[in-house]
């Protein structure tokens, strides 16, 4: 007896990038000068072309990616991204904020109520990162996003995240990508638990 067997796609971006974060994790929660210089450097280059933070290339090139030249690949994009909201995600925390396991959705959606009523911005922001087209749209509705994130204390994985953002500046798999954040997100059942908060969610 035969059975089907399913070829999955190697998630080559979200193993880079879950092997970089925890290794950062792990040292800057160690308290090391050296994952507190790398992550300020990877906070000042969110915004930046690939590049103009020459400090941040060693963390953000895959040594096994295909050699190539010209502008930045959207997985290149997606790894200097996820690692620059990664390091404004965990500033200042003690507790990890690099959860494997944890969809972006879902943590979201965990801090979306607290005692089963909306908090102001976080769905808000979270459609408005589903209707983004443009490479800089996206990473400024994430960014907020991490931010609201960071005021709840709630971590997710961002080796996932960035194969979501590799996948999402392509027009054939952007519908999948939002699909995929918003069974995550409006799946979680509503907390009566009492959820750490910033102004940002005004």
């Amino acid at each position: 007896m035969t059975h089907d067997v399913e070829v999955v796609e190697p998630l080559t971006t979200a193993r880079f990038v879950d092997r970089a974060v925890e290794r950062l994790q792990r040292e800057y929660l160690a308290g090391t000068s050296r994952s507190r210089a790398s992550l300020a450097h990877l906070r000042r280059s969110l915004g930046q072309p690939l590049g103009a933070v020459p400090e941040i290339l060693e963390l953000v090139v895959d040594p096994d990616a295909p050699l190539t030249g010209g502008p930045p690949t959207p997985d290149e994009r997606a790894v200097a991204a996820a690692l620059g909201l990664y390091a404004l995600h965990q500033q200042s925390l003690s507790q990890p904020m690099h959860i494997r396991g944890e969809r972006f959705g879902t943590a979201l959606g965990g801090i979306a109520r607290r005692g089963g009523e909306p908090v102001p911005g976080v769905t808000r922001r979270f459609q408005a990162l589903g209707t983004a087209e443009s490479w800089d749209e996206v990473l400024h509705h994430s960014r907020g996003l991490v931010q609201l994130l960071r005021g709840g204390r709630r971590g997710f994985d961002y080796g996932w995240f960035a194969q979501d953002l590799a996948q999402f500046v392509d027009p054939l798999r952007r519908d999948e990508v939002r699909l995929r954040w918003g069974r995550a997100f409006y799946r979680v059942t509503p907390t009566t638990e009492p959820t750490s908060t910033t102004s940002e969610e005004q």
